[in-house]
């Protein structure tokens, strides 16, 4: 009998932890990982992603913005900038596929912008309806979907694996820190966060540090930069997307860690189901 109950006690915490949507954490390891993302798990980080951009689960290739934020227009998936090489790398790949694309009229002034990092949105007259038309092009949704990989994703993904981080959620939180940070070598980017998140926490998992306690740590240093960035051109603008980084604790602290489909989030007071 005693054996029976202990047996219903297991199965009654194992059924609270699966309301709750959570379970334990992987043990801590030793050195780099080999952390991959399933298909459904990619999209659910995607569309986390697009959830902090657009306020939607997207994907937006049609997005056009000005935000104010020194960086031009941000535009389509992940925000891809005019003051950047980004928007004029993807003019110039559809430009190469699609010879007679109108988007092509606008490089001379996006490469000007590019070269000078200039947040001007000046010169550029009727480049977002252009630029919404095109999203109707699969080949153009290709050439954005290639670079935000590349960008964001596999440089997030790259990170993870030599910090020892093998979870998809702790993947997604470097992923999306990417998209909005950047990887540059600046005191906003990617790799600046992660090392003061690694002095913060003692280590990294990769050094036998709890991963959980490790992405608690990188999150309240990312929370920290978004309210003060370094850059006083995306001051106003960051410091209102603390709740990207809430939603993202809130995972963690729910042990939320597979990322498997359905992922409830709330972002500025809305909830959102992702599949």
């Amino acid at each position: 009998m005693r054996r029976a109950g202990m047996w219903l006690a297991v199965l009654a915490l194992a059924a609270t932890a699966a309301a709750c949507g959570g379970e334990p954490w992987p043990e801590a390891g030793h050195g780099p990982s080999a952390v991959e993302l399933s298909e459904p798990q990619r999209r659910v980080a995607d569309r986390l992603v697009s959830v902090f951009e657009h306020g939607d689960p997207g994907p937006h290739y049609e997005a056009v913005e000005a935000l104010g934020d020194g960086r031009g227009y941000t535009c389509g998936t992940i925000g891809f900038t005019t003051s950047s090489t980004e928007v004029r790398t993807i003019v110039e790949d559809y430009a190469a596929e699609v010879p007679d694309a109108r988007l092509a009229r606008y490089l001379p002034r996006l490469r000007e912008l590019a070269d000078g990092g200039s947040g001007d949105t000046a010169g550029l007259p009727g480049f977002a309806d252009d630029w919404a038309a095109a999203a109707a092009d699969p080949r153009f949704r290709a050439q954005q979907d290639a670079l935000a990989d590349r960008l964001a994703f596999t440089p997030g993904r790259q990170a993870a694996r030599r910090l020892g981080i093998r979870t998809p959620l702790g993947v997604a939180v470097l992923y999306d820190t990417a998209v909005q940070h950047g990887t540059g070598d600046d005191p906003d980017g990617l790799p600046a966060l992660v090392e003061r998140a690694t002095a913060k926490a003692g280590g990294d998992p990769a050094g036998g540090v709890d991963e959980r306690d490790w992405l608690e740590a990188f999150l309240d240093v990312r929370e920290a930069d978004l309210r003060h960035p370094h850059d006083e051109d995306t001051r106003a603008v960051w410091s209102e997307s603390a709740d990207r980084v809430d939603a993202l604790r809130e995972l963690v602290d729910d042990d939320r860690y597979r990322l498997d489909p359905p992922v409830r989030v709330t972002v500025d007071g809305d909830d959102f189901e992702l599949r």
